[in-house]
Formats: C-alpha cells, sequence, structure tokens
C-alpha cells in the first residue's frame, strides 16, 4: 500500500527495527536491534545500519545501547514500522521484566509508517498491510533471506531462527547464525527507508531490495 505524505523536509532519517522470539513479550525476548541513519538525496547504499545483537543473558544491555546509538545520529526523524504498537512496547516490557529503569527515544519526531495504514485499512475493510507489502507497491522487490534453503519470514524467525541463535550464543556455537540475523535486519531497516521516502515522493534506490541472500 502507497501512502502520500507531506514532505516535511526531514535531511537525517533514522530507523529502529527488533527481532524477537515470540510477538508477546512476555512469552518472547529481544535477539537483535537494528538501527540505521539515512541522508536526504544519498542513494540507498548510502544508508548506514548497526546491529546489536545478544551475545548471551544481556538483553538489557542491548537495549541499551541500540537506544544510545540511536540517539548518537542526531536525527531529525525516526521512521518505524508498526513501532509504536510493536517494537518499543515490547522493548519496554523486556526492561520492566528484568527490573531495569526504562530508556527514552531521542528527542525526535517518531513517524509510525504503519498506523496511517492500519486505519486506511480498517477504513475500508481491508487487511492490514504488511511492510513486503508496501516495499512491493513501490515497484521494488523486497530482498529476501534463505536459511537453510527456506525464506526467513517474521514467524520462521521468532519460531526457528532466533531460539537457534540465542542457543548457539549461551553454549559458545552462535557465531555462525550471526549474519543470518544481521541480514535479515538490515533488510528490514531498508525497507523502512524505502517506504518512508516512497510515502514523500522522493527516491531512495535501495541496496538490498531485489537481492537474495542464501546462507
Amino acid at each position: 500500500m502507497q501512502f502520500s505524505r507531506d514532505d516535511d523536509g526531514a535531511g537525517r532519517v533514522t530507523t529502529l527495527d527488533i527481532e524477537t522470539t515470540h510477538w508477546d513479550p512476555e512469552q518472547g525476548e529481544v535477539v537483535a536491534i537494528g538501527v540505521g541513519i539515512h541522508e536526504r538525496g544519498t542513494p540507498g547504499s548510502a544508508a548506514e545500519y548497526d546491529c546489536v545483537l545478544r551475545a548471551g543473558d544481556d538483553e538489557v544491555a542491548v537495549i541499551r545501547e541500540a537506544f544510545d546509538r540511536l540517539a548518537g545520529y542526531g536525527a531529525d526523524r525516526l521512521v518505524t514500522y508498526n513501532g509504536a504498537e510493536f517494537d518499543l512496547p515490547f522493548l519496554h516490557t523486556r526492561l520492566e521484566a528484568h527490573d531495569a529503569a526504562p530508556v527514552a527515544l531521542p528527542p525526535v519526531d517518531h513517524l509510525d509508517l504503519y498506523a496511517d495504514r492500519k486505519r486506511r485499512a480498517d477504513d475500508a475493510g481491508r487487511k492490514w498491510p504488511s511492510l513486503e507489502e508496501c516495499v512491493a507497491a513501490y515497484d521494488a522487490t523486497p530482498a529476501e533471506t534463505v536459511w537453510r534453503g527456506e525464506v526467513v519470514t517474521n514467524t520462521r524467525f521468532g519460531e526457528e531462527l532466533g531460539p537457534a541463535y540465542l542457543d548457539g550464543v549461551r553454549t559458545g556455537a552462535g557465531s555462525d547464525l550471526g549474519a543470518v540475523v544481521e541480514h535479515y535486519l538490515k533488510t528490514d531497516l531498508e525497507n523502512n527507508l524505502l517506504v518512508y521516502w516512497g510515502d514523500v515522493g522522493l527516491p531512495f534506490d535501495p541496496a538490498f531490495a531485489g537481492t537474495r541472500r542464501e546462507f
């Protein structure tokens, strides 16, 4: 689904995405958090992505590090896809589960690219659009991360890849899966940026879209 929105002239746009073992923070945990930054008018290949992966029982430290990196970008705008209803509440609930102090977003406008689309879909009686469907609406093919011969999806990540990665790092055998997690996370971060720039009517020229990487 495309969504036309006014361009407010933001020059430095940052994004955030999380990967977890379950959609419910009471049943799952954070595996990795990705943040990225892109400068207006530069190609998608110029975007920078930082992936903070778990190294063991360090969930709180990973959340705090990701927020520190996000603040360090000095961006004009933060864009997420369902970040207001999923990513950010999930992170806060996981901090509460560890009796850790909450963290705050940097003082930057947060635009959830999903919220407007969800309302429009509800008004029209249609299903809520996935991020991949929004990417396709802008004539781009979502990148694919292939692990053990199958494309990684959100469901497969939560049920298979995420738990396997955490089991590996906790036993010292998870380094091989880190590259898979990072690739999947970076493609989602790029998708957020691609959809944002598409919404405001500016070109992006993605680096990952249309590609397929096998692990």
